[in-house]
């Protein structure tokens, strides 16, 4: 059975998390999802309530353990709505980040690559994070399991910014295995993402 683990993960995160499970379990299908929050752990059993999703919960030192088992169409509301705790450092901005490469700028490629390393390492930082980054083209080899940056994507999923790769960017690379961060997404999904945004930041 598939395991979820959100745990040392705060709020939206294992709430994504959980939407996002769900989206690529079979119905009829269950999986494990993991908390080590009793928020996160309040707000998931609501969500999967609201959701009309099956599930039973267990608690073992202070971690608990939810067994969801997938239904039908899920609701289209954001798992963000579900939160009831506020991360003072993790607010979000109006804007989202594209990534099209796994350079920053053009000229020396080495470079290129210690820069986009330091950018995607700074935007932890900052004090108002992007809604969402995408990534397409060469960009969504920065997401995968061997990648310097993987554990920065992973840490900035924790913190509840989604990471969008596009679907047919990973097959033509053919990493679809070693994806290690984000959400496989189509264009039109990608697309509207970035018509909706109120600013877009092209590193």
């Amino acid at each position: 059975m598939r395991i979820t683990d959100t745990r040392g993960q705060l709020c939206p995160a294992p709430l994504i998390a959980t939407k996002r499970t769900l989206k690529e379990t079979p119905e009829g299908e269950s999986f494990l999802l993991l908390t080590d929050n009793e928020t996160s752990f309040n707000n998931v059993s609501r969500f999967l309530k609201d959701n009309n999703t099956a599930f039973q919960t267990s608690e073992a030192d202070g971690v608990w353990t939810l067994t969801v088992t997938r239904g039908g169409d899920l609701s289209q509301v954001k798992a963000e709505d579900y939160c009831t705790d506020s991360i003072a450092h993790f607010h979000k901005g109006d804007f989202i980040i594209v990534i099209g490469s796994d350079k920053m700028g053009e000229g020396d490629n080495e470079l290129g690559q210690l820069l986009m390393s330091n950018f995607i390492k700074a935007i932890k930082d900052l004090d108002k994070l992007p809604g969402k980054m995408v990534f397409y083209n060469k960009g969504v080899t920065i997401a995968t399991k061997n990648s310097p940056l993987i554990d920065h994507l992973n840490d900035l999923e924790k913190m509840g910014v989604e990471l969008l790769l596009c679907a047919t960017c990973v097959n033509h690379y053919a990493i679809t295995d070693i994806v290690g961060a984000g959400t496989l997404s189509n264009m039109y999904t990608i697309a509207e993402v970035m018509v909706s945004s109120g600013n877009i930041i092209r590193p």
